[in-house]
């Protein structure tokens, strides 16, 4: 069986998504807009003192801190430069940013390039299997940030602030 490229040239329409009102340099550069926008917005704007940011439904319920709670503080913390304040808040979601780069980069620059979205070939098993891996991950840092007392209160956000995440 031959192996299909991931990326193509934009005059294949099988691997191009052809109904696009909106070309993809276009749609890629408003994304990027989008991104620095929120970026702006969060840096402006301190998740510890502003009740504007969506609240943890579980820790506000259960005093439980889930995988993402601490995420917004984390990232606030990592746009003003302090990367172990970050890393405290939320260590797997600092953690993940790159390896999320890593993936979407060489895929942006595809499209780019193209100027038409790559068609990506994911086995079901290798989704499923990989799902369930992160799945397990965030889990396991879930049940270890709501252990009590040292080293797990390394891993627990520093202030739960007025949004709780």
């Amino acid at each position: 069986m031959a192996q299909i490229p991931l990326c193509q040239p934009a005059s294949d329409p099988a691997l191009v998504y052809s109904n696009a009102w909106i070309s993809t340099r276009k749609q890629i550069v408003f994304a990027a807009c989008a991104c620095a926008g929120a970026s702006m917005f969060l840096y402006a704007v301190d998740p510890n003192h502003h009740a504007l940011y969506p609240q943890c439904l579980l820790y506000k319920t259960t005093g439980l801190y889930c995988a993402g709670c601490g995420a917004t503080r984390a990232l606030y913390a990592l746009l003003h430069g302090r990367f172990l304040e970050a890393l405290h808040d939320n260590a797997l979601f600092i953690t993940a940013l790159p390896i999320g780069l890593w993936l979407a980069v060489p895929y942006l620059i595809k499209a780019w390039q193209f100027q038409a979205w790559p068609q990506v070939r994911i086995k079901s098993k290798s989704l499923i299997r990989t799902g369930g891996e992160a799945f397990a991950v965030m889990l396991v840092f879930m049940a270890l940030r709501n252990l009590p007392g040292w080293p797990f209160d390394l891993i627990k956000p520093l202030a739960t602030g007025i949004a709780g995440n």
